[in-house]
C-alpha cells in the first residue's frame, strides 16, 4: 500500500518530491470552491485563464490572482 498522493500522484516518482508538494498546494487551492465577490455564491466560480475569474452565476467577471480568485 503506497502514500496518498492526492492530485500530484499523476507525476509518480518523477519531478522530485518537493516540487510536487508545491504543485500539489497550488492545484488544490485552484480548484477548491471559491466564492464570488458580487454574489457571494460558493461553488460556482471557474478561471477562465491565468489571473481571470468568472461566476456562472451572475456572470461577474474580475481579475484575481493566477491560481485564486483573490
Amino acid at each position: 500500500m503506497g502514500k496518498v498522493t492526492g492530485i500530484a500522484g499523476r507525476f509518480g516518482a518523477r519531478y522530485g518530491s518537493s516540487v510536487r508538494k508545491k504543485w500539489k498546494e497550488i492545484m488544490e487551492k485552484r480548484y477548491q470552491d471559491h466564492q464570488c465577490p458580487v454574489c457571494k455564491t460558493t461553488g460556482k466560480v471557474v478561471r477562465i485563464s491565468s489571473g481571470v475569474w468568472y461566476c456562472k452565476k451572475c456572470g461577474a467577471k474580475w481579475a484575481g490572482l493566477a491560481y485564486t480568485p483573490y
